[in-house]
């Protein structure tokens, strides 16, 4: 049996006047499990006997289609989608496919508004043979976080601003927040980013930041600070008076984690610090 909104490994049972008929291997004869490949969703040609690879979904009459077009989200997984209509019953996003994919207004976490985007999640409704779509995202999250910890490195999608921060998804599983106060550039909402576990809580939430923290991370900052100085004749113009974008361009850091960086070196008397430039301490 096919997998709904995934790509499948597929064989060509017989070739149609506008398409391909398509099997999974093992169901060559059931017609319940025959898949519908049209020829503008196929690239190139195909003979009977050959395996192709492409996405199956459900058509509007709940038989299974498929498509080799790049499909922006499967089953089980997020991604940044358009907003292209909006009624009483749900908003429809493109998603590649002929028929714009649903989310009920049961399924919105606030209403979508037409030509904005939204990190909405991909589910299977094999009841009603078709998929559609949520973003009630917390829905969707563990809430256990025993596999995570302080300091690991997790990939990120921003899916919600608030007061405080931004929500993220993180490594598909959970959900943490990115304070304001500790961002450096500009985040919006689809954004998918590197992060790094700042701190667990008692209650389980989770609290993200886009660099390291501590000792160990200032320790490897300076040690990037002493390379770049090298690399550049012992002397920068890059001081803890320039801007937070020059900073962040250069090292992609804040600006209070590249001051803390610089003073540590310079209490090692490793550089010298003047208004215009930083330079590296010369030998005696």
């Amino acid at each position: 049996m096919p997998i709904i909104g995934q790509v499948n490994d597929l064989i060509v049972t017989d070739e149609l006047p506008f398409g391909y008929s398509l099997s999974t291997k093992g169901s060559h004869n059931d017609p319940d499990e025959s898949v519908f490949l049209p020829v503008s969703d196929a690239k190139g040609q195909f003979s009977e006997g050959q395996t192709l690879q492409a996405f199956v979904y459900y058509s509007q009459d709940g038989s299974m289609h498929a498509t080799q077009k790049d499909m922006p989200i499967k089953v089980n997984d997020f991604a940044l989608l358009t907003c292209t209509g909006a009624t009483d019953f749900g908003a429809f996003f493109d998603w590649g496919l002929e028929r714009d994919l649903l989310v009920p207004k049961s399924m919105q976490h606030k209403p979508m508004d037409i030509g904005l985007c939204y990190v909405v999640y991909l589910l299977d409704d094999p009841n009603n043979r078709k998929m559609i779509g949520s973003t009630k995202l917390y829905r969707f999250l563990e809430e256990t976080t025993d596999d995570l910890n302080v300091g690991d490195t997790v990939s990120v999608i921003v899916f919600d601003e608030t007061s405080l921060g931004f929500k993220c998804v993180i490594n598909k599983q959970y959900q943490g927040l990115l304070f304001k106060s500790d961002l450096f550039k500009r985040l919006s909402v689809g954004d998918q980013l590197t992060a790094f576990i700042k701190n667990i809580r008692e209650d389980g939430k989770i609290d993200l930041s886009l660099q390291k923290e501590g000792k160990e991370a200032r320790t490897d900052l300076a040690s990037e600070i002493m390379d770049d100085l090298v690399a550049h004749g012992g002397m920068s113009t890059l001081t803890d008076k320039s801007s937070a974008e020059e900073i962040f361009a250069r090292f992609h850091v804040s600006k209070g984690a590249y001051k803390r960086a610089i003073g540590t070196l310079y209490k090692n008397k490793k550089i010298v610090l003047s208004k215009t430039h930083i330079s590296i301490v010369e030998s005696k």
